[in-house]
């Protein structure tokens, strides 16, 4: 079931408010068990195995974590044999770890190491299921929160709640215990302001994703396809290809997130942040600020600071950055597209925090602060992200090759004739550069450069969506903060409709295969 399809819509998502409203007397106890039996339920529809693996994974954690708790006992003659807590901590994230690897890596290592014995193995990968990624981090998150006595187990069904809240566990945001145990406790009906905000955040997310991710991924694939049948694509195809898949991914994640933070505060639960304009950033280290920010900080606390973070001098830290982005990218996915995903990234942010470093407390650092030079730097990084997004988009390294070969040779189609040769066979100038600019005819019509204007326009002109809902923190363009008024309610009742008449495309979201 997605959340953007029919039956979510006019069935699983109406009924749970009802019976949220039904059940809300009965105090936080009873409402949580209702949100665990429509989460299961939700969890459920996508494959009764792979609710079995969630709730076996979610058991033992809670069982681990109890060992964890547990007090240590001063006098060693006292203690017990068996494994230390670091023990146990230890071999609860290889247990965890496992049913990752397994599900999502086997192919890819069996395909990788049968060479290496000169043999050739037919395994069929098994079945992903479904957010495997998103909750593994999440459970290793409270099994070391409780390691470091931060949190204490509260009970297995509130731990399989944790594990298994539906706006969450397919894909994020990355939550901690920390943040949504308090929030169960305090769980209660509707109210109306939640309702209001939580539908109006979940309109634009369906928005995001139907009208602008789903309608745009349409030439981002048939530029990618192309490359990856070793089709012919000129550099202006290659270039507006990967600018499609890069507000493809935005809007399609983005609109994700923002429907689930708009359930949440239907139920009166508040999601951490995930996005912040990231595309606005002025350099890798503020994008990674800005992007996935629930990922990133779970990357930082769980990989970057126990490798060692910045504590052993520069070179130590532009390795652990650079590890730390290398097992980021193939947390998303087993291939080496993925992989060189993650070492670019890594050595950008590598080489901008040497720069940053560099120009600190220098006249130059308040130079580059200057507008002008803050729109280059914008511009320049959002550049980096597109070339980066290349790789994690093809399904192949020579796809990425054949995109990056057709981006960096030049922006016209170097054809025998050029324009002017089209322009005598009766075409207008216009038409004629378009034909030669775009030869192959993967992009038709004004459609997808208008749509192309509109996500830019979107990304860099208007406010992003926790703006707009909680206004902008300079007070500016009050205009476009959200409030309960008849006008926003109209616009966005329009904006639900028109996404609503496109639902029935019913396409998956991306971050669903990481």
């Amino acid at each position: 079931m997605l959340f953007n399809s029919y039956p979510f819509l006019f069935c699983f998502l109406p009924l749970l408010l009802l019976v949220w409203h039904l059940v809300s007397g009965f105090g936080p106890s009873r409402l949580a068990l209702a949100l665990l039996l429509f989460s299961a339920v939700f969890y459920g529809l996508w494959g009764a195995e792979f609710l079995l693996l969630l709730a076996v994974m979610a058991g033992m954690n809670y069982a681990f974590g109890l060992a964890l708790a547990a007090p240590e006992k001063r006098n060693k003659g006292d203690t017990p044999p068996g494994l230390s807590r670091q023990g146990l901590l230890a071999l609860a994230l290889v247990l965890n770890l496992l049913p990752l690897v397994w599900f999502k890596y086997s192919g890819f290592l069996a395909q990788n190491l049968a060479p290496l014995f000169h043999s050739q193995w037919n395994f069929q990968p098994p079945g992903q299921p479904l957010g495997i990624s998103f909750y593994t981090f999440i459970q290793i998150a409270w099994l070391v929160s409780v390691y470091r006595r931060q949190i204490a187990p509260q009970g297995l069904l509130r731990h399989a709640l944790f594990s298994s809240c539906f706006p969450y566990v397919i894909s994020g945001p990355i939550v901690r215990y920390e943040q949504m145990g308090p929030q169960f406790d305090a769980m209660r009906g509707p109210d109306a302001q939640g309702l209001a905000r939580g539908f109006s955040l979940f309109s634009i997310g369906l928005a995001k994703k139907v009208l602008l991710a789903d309608s745009i991924a349409l030439y981002a694939d048939a530029v990618f396809n192309a490359a990856e049948k070793a089709f012919p694509l000129s550099g202006a195809e290659a270039w507006l290809g990967s600018f499609c898949y890069t507000f493809q991914l935005y809007f399609d994640f983005s609109g994700y997130t923002d429907m689930a933070l708009g359930l949440g505060l239907m139920l009166g639960l508040r999601l951490p942040e995930n996005f912040n304009s990231p595309y606005k950033a002025t350099g890798i280290v503020d994008f990674w600020r800005r992007w996935h920010i629930t990922l990133s900080a779970w990357l930082r606390d769980f990989l970057y600071i126990p490798l060692g973070g910045n504590r052993a001098g520069r070179l130590r830290q532009y390795r652990n950055l650079f590890l730390t982005m290398c097992i980021g990218g193939a947390w998303h996915g087993a291939g080496w597209t993925f992989m060189l995903w993650g070492a670019l990234h890594g050595l950008m942010l590598s080489v901008n925090h040497f720069f940053r470093a560099r120009i600190k407390g220098s006249p130059l650092e308040a130079v580059l602060a200057a507008t002008p030079l803050r729109l280059f730097s914008i511009a320049f990084t959002f550049l980096c992200i597109n070339a980066c997004w290349v790789a994690f988009r093809a399904v192949s390294l020579d796809g990425a090759l054949r995109v990056y070969t057709a981006m960096f040779t030049g922006p016209f189609n170097l054809s025998p004739g050029g324009p002017d040769n089209m322009a005598a066979q009766g075409l207008s100038g216009a038409a004629a550069l378009l034909a030669h600019w775009l030869p192959n005819h993967y992009f038709q019509g004004w459609q997808p450069l208008a749509l192309l204007t509109l996500c830019a326009v979107l990304v860099w002109a208007f406010p992003n969506s926790r703006e707009l809902l909680q206004g902008r923190r300079d007070g500016s363009r009050p205009w476009l903060s959200w409030r309960p008024s008849g006008l926003w309610a109209s616009g966005l009742a329009l904006l639900a409709f028109a996404a609503l008449i496109l639902v029935s495309r019913q396409s998956a979201f991306l971050y669903f295969q990481f």
